[in-house]
């Protein structure tokens, strides 16, 4: 099958896809990636820094629905490269056109059957190809690494992640011990510290990516304009956020999550808005109750501006958490958690408490998990039973969905066992097996 390749550019990764490459399994006929093999810099495709060809008009018959879905998320994802800091809507739309005519060009010259990607798009230009080929009817095969140490999540739909109806290819796996409590060890969050950063430090090394990086990583106002927000967001936040709390109050724990990040732009659908989310919880609660929002440890300036605020602090008995509030203690008394798609609903449903959830959770499908409808009624959530032996089994089969392997690098630390050889052979044979049952389908 000839064969997009985005990412896997280091060693275990990129290899593995070579062997597949030698073994027949695909015939690469373009890479996106950060090595010398790659057809096109991965950073350089990001940031909208690379030759753009003259326009072709190809794929104008799937354009507008390609447009109608994905133009606000794109702009929501884009907005993380730094050089679109200062962007306006008319260039947004500029840059969107440019990529949707680029990608075009390539699916229809390199005739591609399958994409191949090595996370789930969320940088903007990976989702515009995304949608591209959805509408062009290729096979697609997503990414997205578990907490579960060497596994990966795949999905050949954005719609299906969460459900994992459409997975066919099963990875046996030794049966693992959910305990049931709320408090997780969370790699990823082990050096995070919950203190506000400060802006003038973050404003020089900033500075510094501007002087020194090459393709203009950030530009002059884009971080500029970073500082300012962040000065923003940090009068705001020792404005209003609460260090003592009330935990005798009936109330939803709702801790916000990092943005711009992929759990939200890619997975939230309309409610990478949070404050959506959290104007839908009020609707859904009694007058009474109160919703503690507790600010996410890495946030810093972007997606907390001053309106940000104002539209939070407008709904009624919400009330703002510091960083430093300790999440497993909101968790214990709270009367259920809120999330769009963060960990604390795994923390919240493994411990014994029923989760309500607004984006695609990879554990939306478990015991304890409520999905958001405007017609739910609160009852469903307070009646909520969780059964910890069936979540476990239920725990269990969804990872027999998952890939065998270590595709995002930053999970290395999360599996102690891991050397370059054994993953590329990981790597390889998941992938082999995924692509094989899809080519049966």
């Amino acid at each position: 099958m000839n064969t997009l390749i985005y990412g896997f550019h280091w060693k275990s990764q990129s290899k593995a896809i070579e062997e597949l490459q030698k073994e027949k399994i695909i015939n690469i006929s373009f890479w996106i990636g950060a090595h010398k093999k790659a057809d096109i810099h991965i950073g350089k495709l990001r940031r909208f820094q690379f030759e753009k060809p003259s326009y072709t008009g190809l794929n104008k018959e799937i354009y507008d629905k390609v447009f109608e879905e994905g133009i606000e998320t794109f702009m929501d994802m884009f907005s993380r490269v730094p050089s679109a800091y200062t962007l306006t809507y008319q260039e947004y739309k500029n840059i969107f056109n440019l990529y949707f005519d680029y990608f075009s060009k390539i699916l229809h010259e390199k005739k591609i059957e399958l994409l191949i990607y090595y996370m789930l798009p969320h940088f903007g230009s990976d989702y515009i190809l995304y949608l591209i080929a959805k509408y062009m009817g290729l096979k697609q095969i997503l990414i997205y690494q578990s907490l579960v140490p060497n596994r990966f999540f795949y999905v050949h739909d954005l719609e299906d992640y969460g459900k994992f109806e459409k997975v066919a290819a099963q990875f046996n796996h030794e049966y693992i011990k959910v305990p049931k409590k709320l408090e997780k060890k969370l790699f990823y969050m082990k050096y995070i510290k919950p203190k506000h950063k400060s802006c003038v430090v973050n404003y020089f090394k900033n500075l510094g990516r501007w002087l020194y990086r090459k393709h203009g990583y950030i530009s002059f106002y884009g971080f500029h304009k970073l500082f300012f927000e962040c000065l923003e967001f940090k009068k705001n936040y020792n404005k209003y956020a609460k260090k003592e709390v009330d935990l005798t109050q009936q109330f939803v724990y709702f801790p916000l999550q990092w943005q711009p990040e992929l759990t939200t732009s890619t997975l939230g659908g309309i409610y990478k808005d949070q404050l959506l989310a959290i104007e839908r919880i009020r609707d859904l609660i009694p007058c009474n109750w109160k919703i503690y929002v507790k600010e996410n440890p890495k946030q810093l300036g972007q997606y907390r501006g001053k309106y940000f605020f104002k539209r939070l602090l407008k709904i009624p008995r919400v009330e703002y958490i510091s960083k430093e509030v300790n999440t497993y203690e909101l968790l214990k008394n709270c009367q259920f958690s809120a999330t769009v798609t963060g960990t604390v609903g795994w923390e919240s449903i493994t411990g014994g408490k029923p989760t309500l959830i607004f984006g695609k959770a990879w554990y939306e499908t478990l015991p304890g998990v409520i999905k958001y409808s405007n017609n739910l009624n609160l009852d469903t959530i307070l009646n909520t039973k969780i059964d910890h032996k069936k979540l476990e089994e239920k725990f269990n089969k969804l990872i027999d969905k998952t890939g065998i392997g270590i595709i995002d690098r930053g999970y290395i630390a999360n599996f102690s066992d891991y050397t370059d050889e054994n993953n590329t052979e990981f790597v390889k044979n998941s992938l082999k097996k995924i692509i094989k049952n899809l080519k049966e389908k």
